[in-house]
């Protein structure tokens, strides 16, 4: 029997038996009671349920042949998104891809001596005798690779992921659970309780993996972690919009996916709002940014500020608490040393604010028993609302924090400048995670709001600050932080080498690893882009690019009236871009595009989506993203001089690109554009 005979028949046999379990959950009636079992059970079948609905679509994309030493005969093993077991005979009919030998699929290259994996039970040992890739859509069987055949030469494994990577993209990111590479494997399954670190080249499907890992974590580890207590923070709504299909596709719901700015403002509250991010970015690069405020961008996201603001606060709030004796009526006094007793020994385990309310609870139960002395009633009553009154009084000077307050005092007591924002309760980017440790040192981090795990991606655009402030309210190793040094495009806000981020960790409990291939371009795009990339002092290794060769990359001299030829030249791409410097040349470029009739998006910093197609923005929107085709304007020495920031903004651009890339000139071409 042929290989794609043998496979249409498991398919059948396969898609039947599925069919009939879905079925069957399907006509099992829906528990509503309150008896908790019943509810437990119910919410299994429940997820057997979506998990089905999976399977009866593609219900796996690979088959592994593996032989256990001590068995006479091997097990084929067919690997899906989701496992289901055969009612019957309790077998596997489907492996979800994050169990214990599936490991095997992603990791084997047909040349390894020593195949195991490691189960619950210990090491399991064994040969591997075919290793196949298939494509099922629609129930239909598509394609069949077999990328290692024992005692053969078989090749099909490249064959089968240049296939995958030739595809057009739309408007969403999509899983790689079939096409999961070794490296990205031992990084999706990296050890629970260490930190991790990823430098990740330009389409080396960092932010793919990092959600993969998730999906993995809450697999494996489903007694202790919850999807609830878990976050991703990326970089702008609509690359949340762009990034939101992934986890719904593995199976996993339930994980917040934020910005950082928004997630730490809504915690924050007292009213205060925030500057937009791209805001700061758009200043930055019309150069309306002054030396002294980027200076001090760099500083407040700094450890050492972080260090001299807690020592403030430390003495704020030891200022504030009351160091008199307390009269609750003429003749009757609370002595301070008492009180001194109560916050430093009865509430030395509670948060500043929590102490506050500790004592005053207390204070209060205190004049309730001792107004008990007054044997008339109305006495008392008087007595107790005077004490109540000269409580009221003693407490004003430890008063509830206002943290901008604080904030812009410490900062004058630092020298530093105080915005014009702040007054207005707005605070810049830089301006965030400092409120917000003030926040965690106020009122402390309950257990409740404390995350499993956290993800940040495109974490080059972040402080060692801002990792410091998460780092207190996360379990141990609860971090995947991810990105590229050679995309920092937020300049003063990020970081340039990611020892600053190691520094908010101990060095022991941190891993760190590089991903330098690069999957999502063609070689000419990367080859391209890598000569901008070695233009960075002291950048990160140069992208290795997968074996995928495509068209030439275009640098020529052009004006925007050609526009219209270029996107013809395009129009069968699923996604194309217009890449401009500014918010201005695109809002420029779309005006001209929309009057000519040309159908297209201008995507802007307030945009929650994007649906694909044609669109015209500015590069630093871009960053994530990924399009078929690229136009890159105006890329002259004007707009382009042979500084950092602007090889980085470049390098983001051109790394866009999946199949075609294309720069334009209009006078002299930019000095980055190495012949």
């Amino acid at each position: 029997m042929s290989n794609v005979k043998e496979e249409l028949a498991r398919l059948e046999r396969t898609l039947n038996q599925v069919d009939d379990l879905a079925d069957t959950l399907e006509q099992t009636p829906r528990y509503r009671g309150e008896d908790f079992t019943q509810q437990v059970l119910e919410d299994r079948r429940e997820l057997q349920r979506e998990a089905l609905k999976s399977a009866t679509v593609e219900p796996y994309f690979g088959r592994l042949d593996f032989k256990e030493w001590e068995q006479n005969n091997g097990k084929a093993l067919y690997i899906g998104k989701v496992g289901v077991h055969d009612e019957v005979t309790g077998d596997p009919l489907i492996v979800d891809w994050r169990a214990p030998v599936s490991s095997l699929f992603y990791s084997f290259s047909g040349s390894e001596d020593d195949v195991y994996y490691v189960s619950p039970e210990g090491v399991v040992e064994g040969e591997i005798q075919l290793k196949r890739n298939i494509v099922i859509r629609s129930r239909t069987l598509q394609r069949v690779v077999d990328s290692y055949v024992e005692g053969q030469e078989a090749s099909g494994g490249d064959e089968f992921l240049l296939y995958k990577l030739g595809e057009q993209k739309d408007n969403k990111l999509k899983d790689i659970v079939s096409t999961i590479q070794a490296e990205q494997n031992a990084i999706i399954r990296h050890a629970l309780k260490e930190p991790l670190i990823i430098q990740g080249a330009a389409g080396s499907g960092k932010t793919t993996v990092a959600l993969h890992r998730l999906a993995f974590l809450l697999y494996e580890y489903r007694e202790q972690l919850k999807a609830e207590r878990m976050i991703i923070f990326a970089p702008n709504a609509m690359f949340l919009d762009y990034i939101s299909h992934v986890l719904p596709e593995l199976g996993v719901g339930g994980i917040t996916q934020r910005t950082f700015v928004d997630w730490a403002i809504a915690e924050v509250g007292q009213g205060i709002t925030a500057q937009p991010l791209v805001e700061r970015m758009e200043n930055q690069f019309e150069r309306l940014i002054p030396a002294q405020v980027e200076k001090e961008q760099k500083q407040k996201g700094s450890l050492a500020f972080k260090a001299k603001l807690e020592q403030y606060m430390t003495e704020s709030i030891a200022k504030s608490i009351p160091t008199n004796d307390f009269l609750a009526w003429d003749g009757k006094v609370l002595g301070n040393q008492t009180i001194q007793t109560w916050i430093e020994k009865d509430f030395a385990a509670s948060p500043p604010l929590k102490k506050r309310e500790r004592l005053l609870a207390r204070m209060k139960r205190w004049i309730e028993i001792e107004v008990k002395w007054f044997d008339d009633l109305k006495e008392q009553k008087s007595m107790k609302s005077e004490a109540l009154k000269r409580l009221r009084a003693y407490m004003s000077t430890w008063a509830m924090p206002n943290y901008i307050k604080h904030y812009t005092a410490f900062l004058k007591q630092e020298g530093m400048s105080v915005s014009a924002g702040l007054g207005k309760k707005q605070l810049a980017y830089e301006d965030i995670a400092p409120v917000l440790f003030i926040h965690q040192r106020m009122r402390g981090i309950e257990k409740e709001d404390r995350f499993d795990h956290i993800v940040i991606d495109e974490a080059q655009d972040s402080s060692p600050f801002m990792i410091a402030v998460l780092k207190e309210r996360t379990r141990q190793g609860g971090f995947t932080i991810l990105g590229d040094l050679a995309q920092g495009i937020h300049g003063n806000e990020g970081i340039s080498t990611w020892l600053a981020i190691q520094e908010a960790f101990s060095t022991k409990e941190i891993a760190y690893v590089q991903m330098e291939r690069s999957y999502r371009s063609t070689m000419e795009i990367i080859q391209f882009s890598n000569t901008i990339l070695a233009q960075l002092e002291n950048g990160p290794s140069l992208a290795k690019p997968v074996f995928r060769s495509g068209k030439e990359v275009v640098v020529e001299r052009q004006e925007k009236e050609q526009l219209k030829n270029w996107i013809a030249r395009n129009n069968e791409a699923e996604t194309a871009a217009i890449l401009t410097r500014t918010k201005a040349e695109s809002a420029e470029v779309y005006e001209q595009l929309s009057k000519a009739g040309v159908k297209l998006t201008h995507l802007q910093a307030s945009d929650q989506t994007y649906r694909g197609g044609l669109s015209v923005m500015p590069i630093y929107l871009a960053k994530g993203f990924e399009f078929d085709s690229v136009l890159l304007l105006y890329v002259d020495e004007q707009n382009y001089p042979n500084d950092e920031l602007h090889k980085k903004l470049l390098y983001v651009g051109c790394t866009r690109a999946l199949h075609d890339l294309t720069l334009w000139y209009t006078k002299k071409p930019s000095p980055l554009l190495v012949n």
